[in-house]
């Protein structure tokens, strides 16, 4: 069933012509990936499609009583209530139907008559069918693997923007849309919610159309691919791999057309130029030329070879050890990783990976000198000249110009030098007079960068250095890491970017570092092979007697302890329903204090109810 229809779209900001006869059919089933460079028009798009932006020309037919869900960088909620309450308010009508369960309930105490009885029945039904007995499982799983675990009863205007914003996605897929349209869903979540995003997606049972610059994911998700290039929309059936082997073979096949086309052309205008002026075969040669001049003549099919250029080179090499951390502890005021020990040798390529929070941007902040260690020690090598990228950026100056934020730092260089600089970093023309704070996201890492180039450090310190960047730059700056000889520490989230730079890994978990020598491949494999080893531990404790007798035992508290919850929920729930009924009356209404007091009692009830609720479901989970 086609869910959305775009037919010949064109849209233009000012002059520049930005999507142009872009036609587009969304399937039921389908996980449509969206890719394209930086300003290719990829979210302008998807906010016309959600009717967030007009267009020009063309139209878009979208199928009656389907639901549309957004998520963009800018998503955030903005909302007083708690983050729980934030997150019921999804389920709303489940909610509605259960107060009503309950006040049935109450009725049927004093008349048990059969109509009342039917009437619950069917209620109940129709509760079990919307997932009455399922959302509050939902919703812990969600806000569980999205960090949410310790936020629970805290207000959502108290979280941080980026909190606001992971929680705007937790609630989209709480409210399962028909049509899922995500933008840059990945960025700034960890590798295991990442994780978990993808299984969640591959398993969604409705379309969705996600703009991503994460290939590793898009591998992982996406079934069609729609490149947008030079304002011209091409779908590809496939995963991201697929399309660019598809890509390739469209390329190569339109190529070879027309070359074979201007082969014909050009043998065709030989002969005319020589037959036309004989008498005796200009006719044919005019017959010719008229077949020539209808001919449609195909386009030299392009490629967008504009690509960022860049060489990282030092100018004198480093001994063979360029690091040793010695029982390191660090943070702010109190340290959050301790015992800290490794060594980094000259060459090295070592990416970090941990969750979000755990430290690792502190790390890399600490190593780099910018914050001071609270305990232990870091020796660094000889000869080691550090250049540091910091995913804030806090390297640029915001009221500079994009020429002087690189000719101040290098004011030997020459103008016409320094320009070259900035255009192999796409920066040309009278792009040099932009202000740094005017750049996009994507333009600030590229000047970023092209500073970084000029350092000729021999150890790079890189923190969420792909952040911002399209597919094709993230490829040549890929080629330019693997390509230095110096050494590399580093920070990402792109899984891909990580495979292809890394020579070792290094996991920060709470209670320890562990290093595996090899890509991120190498880590996913042998992080299998110990959860294989976990696994079949478990498999063979559970074969043993006494070890099943005491989960028998264990499952039969936590089923005691499930029915003492059920119990102490349902009085909770009618305690609190009293109380809500008692606060509509005169007595207290009318009296300020009491009024007050009852209001308190049912927050605490209320509060207590949530975390019984809480304790139920994870029992739950634990017996399943």
């Amino acid at each position: 069933m086609n869910l959305i229809t775009v037919n010949h779209l064109t849209k233009s900001f000012g002059v520049t012509t930005i999507l142009e006869n872009i036609q587009l059919t969304l399937n039921t089933h389908d996980k449509m990936a969206i890719v394209g460079r930086n300003g290719a028009g990829k979210s302008t798009l998807v906010k016309i499609i959600c009717g967030l932006e007009g267009y020009d020309k063309g139209n878009i037919s979208i199928s009656s009583n389907i639901k549309l869900g957004y998520f963009s960088q800018e998503s955030l909620i903005d909302s007083e209530k708690t983050v729980i309450d934030e997150m019921r308010s999804v389920f709303h009508q489940q909610i509605n139907l259960k107060q009503k369960l309950d006040e049935l309930a109450l009725l049927i105490k004093e008349d048990d008559s059969q109509e009342l009885l039917n009437k619950y029945t069917k209620m109940l039904e129709t509760y079990e069918e919307i997932g009455g007995y399922t959302y509050e499982y939902q919703i812990d799983m969600l806000l569980n693997k999205f960090g949410f675990k310790e936020y629970y009863h805290h207000k959502v205007n108290h979280l941080s923007g980026g909190e606001r914003t992971r929680l705007a996605l937790a609630k989209l897929l709480l409210q399962e849309p028909d049509v899922l349209i995500l933008d840059e869903p990945t960025n700034h979540l960890d590798l295991e919610t990442v994780e978990f995003l993808e299984n969640f997606l591959k398993a969604y049972r409705h379309a969705i159309m996600i703009i991503s610059h994460d290939r590793y994911f898009l591998n992982q998700v996406a079934n069609t691919v729609y490149e947008i290039e030079y304002n011209q929309g091409f779908l590809y059936k496939g995963n991201y791999d697929r399309y660019l082997t598809q890509k390739n073979e469209r390329y190569n096949h339109l190529k070879k057309q027309y070359d074979l086309q201007q082969k014909m052309i050009q043998k065709e205008q030989e002969f005319i130029n020589k037959n036309i002026v004989r008498a005796s075969t200009t006719k044919r040669a005019q017959a010719r030329r008229k077949k020539l001049e209808k001919l449609k003549v195909l386009d030299n099919p392009q490629v967008d070879n504009k690509n960022i250029k860049v060489e990282f080179d030092f100018s004198k090499n480093t001994g063979n050890i360029v690091l040793q951390a010695t029982d390191l502890a660090i943070g702010y005021e109190n340290a959050f990783l301790k015992h800290i020990d490794f060594l980094i040798t000259k060459g090295e390529k070592v990416g970090i990976l941990g969750p979000n929070g755990i430290g690792k941007s502190t790390l890399l902040k600490t190593i780099n000198k910018t914050v001071s260690p609270l305990d232990g020690n870091i020796k660094y090598g000889a000869g080691v000249n550090i250049a540091y990228f910091d995913q804030d950026l806090a390297m640029l100056t915001s009221s500079k110009t994009v020429l002087d934020e690189l000719w101040d730092e290098n004011r030997m260089m020459l103008e016409k030098d320094v320009r070259g600089i900035l255009g192999a970093f796409l920066f040309t023309g009278d792009d040099v007079y932009k202000s740094v704070n005017e750049l996009s996201g994507g333009e600030k890492v590229r000047l970023a960068l092209s500073k970084l180039t000029l350092e000729k450090a021999n150890f790079l310190i890189l923190d969420e250095v792909t952040n911002h960047l399209d597919i094709l730059s993230r490829e040549v700056l890929e080629s330019a890491l693997i390509n230095f000889e110096g050494t590399i520490l580093f920070v990402s989230h792109d899984r891909f970017f990580i495979n292809k730079v890394a020579s070792r890994i290094i996991e920060i978990t709470d209670n320890e570092l562990i290093e595996y020598i090899g890509n991120y491949n190498y880590y996913l494999e042998k992080r299998k092979e110990s959860q294989e080893i976990i696994q079949k531990e478990k498999e063979n404790n559970a074969n043993d007697y006494e070890h099943q007798k005491r989960q028998k035992n264990e499952q039969r508290k936590k089923q005691k302890q499930i029915k003492t919850l059920e119990k102490e929920i349902h009085d909770l729930e009618k305690e609190i329903q009293s109380l809500k009924n008692y606060q509509q009356t005169e007595e207290v209404y009318l009296d300020y204090q009491k009024a007050q007091e009852v209001h308190d009692n049912i927050n605490n009830k209320q509060q207590l109810l949530d975390k019984k609720l809480h304790s139920w479901t994870e029992l739950l989970e634990e017996i399943e």
